[in-house]
């Protein structure tokens, strides 16, 4: 549905009026610019929040996405030249898949030292 933009502003403007001073609910011009820009205000007001949902959503969208990007990770993936025979030199030489967050050179040794005395 269309809508006059001027009479959504009429109506905030009588909205802004109203919450500065109560006053203004009780006098018959605000009353009556309220009444016949009502119809005009709500399209606008649903036009506007619905657009300001579809930001937020699509915030939300952008988010998960980089949330689900960090759980999965890509495996390093090692090529290592043939070693001369002849089943590598047709298919070529070994691969290796590595999580990216494995370190093999990284001793995690946890045993005790057992030279205490």
């Amino acid at each position: 549905m269309q809508y006059n933009i001027w009479y959504a502003i009429s109506y905030e403007i009588t909205n802004y009026l109203i919450d500065t001073d109560a006053r203004w609910e009780q006098n018959p011009w605000v009353q009556k610019v309220r009444q016949y820009c009502k119809p005009d205000w709500i399209e606008w007001k649903t036009e506007y929040t619905m657009k300001n949902v579809d930001f937020q959503a699509d915030v939300i969208k952008q988010q998960w996405t980089a949330e689900e990007d960090g759980k999965y990770t890509k495996p390093i993936v090692i090529e290592h030249k043939p070693d001369g025979s002849k089943a590598q030199d047709l298919l070529g030489g070994t691969l290796e898949l590595r999580a990216p967050f494995y370190h093999p050179e990284v001793n995690t040794n946890t045993e005790p030292n057992s030279t205490q005395g």
